[in-house]
């Protein structure tokens, strides 16, 4: 089990593999502010009625822990009550934001991205390469910085 933001569900279900998400981690929790997000807001789009309609993800309420408010100038709804989620339940985070990840990191949250799960499958043997389903939700407009792209496929011997 894993708290999930809402990007890299965006990422995948963009590509039509959500599939990845739950074979590497089967069940996902969705605080409140990122099913509303990808569901309600995102209704229409990629990914949103799978969302809906999964056994394997789990929305859970919850109230952002106070000393967090204070990054609300930093970080969306999701982002804050996943990473308060993710602290309460001891679960690792599934986010790829930057500033995301630097506040999870400072509350000790164990934090994992997309390339997380891109180098999952392929040990897993669920893809045969990481290259092509990385490019894939680049094409589709997921931004993923460069050099960590380059860096992450010079780890997983695909350069």
């Amino acid at each position: 089990m894993i708290v999930a933001d809402a990007g890299p569900l965006i990422a995948f279900a963009r590509i039509e593999r959500l599939d990845l998400i739950h074979q590497i981690f089967g069940e996902i929790v969705l605080p409140d502010a990122v099913y509303n997000e990808l569901v309600i807001r995102g209704q229409g789009q990629p990914g949103a009625q799978e969302i809906a309609q999964s056994s394997w993800i789990k929305r859970q309420a919850i109230d952002t822990e106070p000393d967090l408010v204070n990054f609300a100038s930093r970080l969306h709804r999701g982002e804050l009550e996943a990473i308060s989620l993710a602290r309460n339940i001891g679960a690792e985070l599934l986010i790829d934001e930057r500033q995301g990840r630097e506040v999870a990191r400072d509350y000790r949250v164990e934090i994992l991205g997309s390339l997380a799960v891109l180098a999952g499958a392929k040990r897993q043997g669920l893809i045969d390469l990481a290259r092509p389903v990385l490019a894939a939700i680049i094409n589709a407009g997921y931004w993923i910085d460069a050099d960590l792209v380059t860096a992450f496929l010079s780890e997983i011997d695909e350069s």
